[in-house]
């Protein structure tokens, strides 16, 4: 066995091949003596207990290595592998360590920091995955104690020869791409997508640079501060006398400067050119908010992201390029530069963690509409099923990544339900059990604030917020995802769906459904429609989405019950206490939705009608109306009219007469008035 392995390594340092993984399996201090021998003569990155944990992978990208080293015994975490694999460079060895194969089981922890408090453990359905496609994929090398299986892969494409500063044809294209719509006719926004470690962001910087060399303002916004550092090292790299800050780059009069999503929204920056960096994993709401805020926008898209997918990108927010901007271009890279052409790597953690497309379901028979549940060894056993199930999934859900898989095939508090006719998947839920006996014992310190655990968020969340005890010790089935297949949709399946769970639930004695979302128009009404109550609104916005979280409960059980009523009932009131200050910037249709549901119409009196007929009139004041005009937002009937959000501004949020004019574009308080008195007018006939 040793001799074999050495010679694989002395062929490996002699000649040019491709990135490759390498497991090692056996006792901790022989795998390590192994992985030893690896690392001389480079550069080394060590994922280990006793060095960098895997938890904090995430402040390891965007740097290359020579050798990965990743002790699986430290933790087994999908979105960590596929991330850190990202950071081997050309010709590089990706390193598993792990014990034998009948210790896998026992010696890997799975879900590492992330198993729900009280639940059962890990079933490692996850770490046998692995294993198997470990074991069969031809790329992976294996070395242990007793054998030695696999060979180097050889080089058979090399990248071509490209003038500076681009690193392939196709960048320099992409750049080239973004000239045009710095340059050329407004609203024909840019899609440039590729897979990592193509030089996606990089062509972002070197377009930059050139495009700061004649004075352009540009914005560059993003998830995260951290993920366009690129783009400003190669618009840096290009540039001399400059200025350089954290997330700022100025060049004479030029500038590159990151401002967060929600800032852009809310502020509106003037902008030369906005960029949008791994747009896959910012909300479409949001992407098209800023398509309609800038003329000249680049979105920028990883196809298979490790925190996010693209595949969800393409299927929501490219229609709507389609129909408000037809002449979009679009550009993608595929040739990668941080390693070569068919990289069995990549190839390698595609395949394993389901990013690439699932195959079509062929079989055809006469079953009926069913909502399945499926257990984690069922999943394992039916790969296609669980690729289906996982590609919806992601779809569906700007987030979803490799972890979900993980968590799908591992934690045991989580429940897999599909939704099939006749052998095809039309549906797929994903739902969290939480909450019940495993918090009783600790359901007055939860609800005094002393005690957070992991997981459980419906019933810890509600039980702080109210400060009540209970809340923590009622059972919950939180819905984590729902998602229908494009086809399948608006059919009233995902309201099927619910229905079925409702009842699954009420078998097993559980108290409430739940769920947990960044609250949108949309998703407030299929909901409801649904059955369900909203009881908390987040007080922060999400810092990558903009968002609210909105908590929305169905109570199965009369103590549920109970307690949904007295959680909407406060929720009602703090809801209106806070809208001139927490939620003075909450968008005012899903306001107005919201406040709809929860708060009762409140009675116009004689003399609130006498006012609002005078100000419709022109012989009242705006001023004397807030009272008045709350009361008559109140009606069910009087939020259609595009002067209610005016009035939402004005009456609820407290906005100022400027910042609402601002917002809206009235030319000033006189112009408002008038538009109020249109609306209250027209509100006045429907509250009759």
């Amino acid at each position: 066995m040793q001799n074999a392995f050495q010679s694989w390594l002395h062929e490996r340092q002699q000649g040019q091949f491709h990135r490759q993984l390498l497991l090692i399996q056996g006792t901790p201090d022989w795998v390590c003596q192994q992985a030893q021998t690896l690392t001389q003569g480079g550069e080394t990155l060590w994922i280990s207990e006793e060095q960098i944990p895997c938890k904090a992978y995430r402040q390891q990208l965007g740097r290359e290595w020579d050798c990965l080293v990743y002790d699986l015994r430290s933790g087994v975490s999908a979105n960590a592998l596929v991330a850190l694999s990202g950071t081997v460079r050309r010709g590089g060895l990706m390193v598993l360590l792990a014990p034998p194969i009948e210790h896998w089981q026992q010696d890997l922890p799975s879900l590492p920091g992330k198993q729900s408090f009280g639940t059962e453990k890990c079933t490692g359905v996850f770490n046998q995955w692995l294993l198997e496609k470990l074991q069969s994929a031809s790329g992976v090398v294996i070395c242990n104690q007793q054998s030695f299986r696999g060979e180097n892969m050889p080089v058979l494409t090399r990248p071509k020869d490209v003038p500076t500063p681009y690193a392939s044809h196709e960048q320099a294209m992409a750049v080239q791409a973004i000239h045009k719509v710095a340059s050329g006719h407004r609203h024909r926004p840019l899609v440039l997508t590729a897979d990592r470690g193509r030089g996606k962001t990089s062509a972002l910087g070197i377009a930059a640079a050139q495009l700061m060399a004649k004075d352009k303002q540009i914005l560059i916004t993003a998830p995260h501060l951290d993920a366009t550092e690129q783009a400003f090292n190669h618009a840096q790299q290009q540039l001399t006398d400059l200025q350089r800050e954290k997330g700022y780059l100025k060049a004479q009069q030029g500038c590159l400067k990151f401002v967060p999503v929600d800032v852009l929204i809310r502020e509106k920056p003037r902008a030369d050119l906005l960029l949008v960096d791994e747009a896959a994993a910012i909300p479409a709401p949001l992407l098209k908010s800023l398509l309609n805020q800038y003329s000249r926008v680049v979105f920028s898209s990883t196809v298979h992201g490790y925190e996010g997918s693209g595949r969800g990108f393409e299927i929501r927010f490219k229609p709507y390029l389609e129909a408000h901007r037809p002449q979009w271009q679009s550009q993608h890279i595929s040739e990668p530069l941080r390693w070569y052409q068919d990289d069995p790597l990549e190839q390698f953690w595609f395949d394993t963690l389901l990013m690439q497309d699932a195959p079509a379901n062929q079989s055809t028979s006469d079953q009926p509409l069913c909502l399945q549940q499926h257990s984690k060894a069922q999943l394992a056993a039916n790969p296609v099923l669980l690729h289906q199930i996982f590609e919806l999934l992601v779809n569906a859900h700007y987030q979803t990544s490799p972890d979900d898989l993980q968590r799908m095939l591992d934690a045991p508090d989580m429940h897999i339900y599909s939704l099939q006719k006749q052998g095809k998947l039309l549906g797929a839920m994903l739902v969290m059990v939480e909450g019940g006996s495993p918090l009783s014992s600790l359901a007055d310190a939860i609800s005094l604030g002393q005690r957070r655990v992991q997981g459980h968020l419906l019933a810890q969340n509600l039980s702080a917020y109210l400060s009540e005890p209970a809340l923590a010790a009622l059972s919950y089935w939180r819905i984590v995802r729902i998602a229908l297949q494009a086809n399948s949709r608006r059919q009233g399946l995902g309201q099927w769906m619910l229905n079925e769970l409702a009842k699954a639930a009420k078998t097993k004695g559980i108290d409430a459904l739940g769920t947990s979302y960044g609250l949108s128009n949309e998703l407030l009404r299929f909901w409801q429609k649904a059955g369900f109550m909203p009881v908390r609104l987040g007080h922060k916005q999400d810092a990558a989405s903009g968002e609210h979280s909105l908590l929305m409960l169905q109570a199965l059980s009369e103590p549920a019950k109970q307690a949904q009523q007295q959680l909407t009932s406060y929720f009602s009131q703090e809801f209106q206490y806070l809208l001139p200050s927490t939620f003075a910037q909450l968008h005012a249709p899903l306001l107005l939705q919201l406040f709809g549901i929860l708060c009762q119409p409140q009675i116009l009196g004689h003399n609130d009608r006498r006012l609002l007929i005078a100000f419709s009139s022109g012989t009242q004041p705006l001023e004397n109306l807030h009272l008045a005009m709350r009361k008559l937002l109140s009606q069910p009937k009087c939020k259609v009219h595009p002067g209610a959000e005016l009035a939402c501004r004005y009456v609820l949020q407290g906005w100022s007469i400027a910042s609402i004019c601002a917002e809206y574009n009235v030319a000033g308080k006189r112009q408002l008035s008038e538009q109020l008195r249109d609306w209250v007018n027209v509100a006045l006939d429907e509250a009759l």
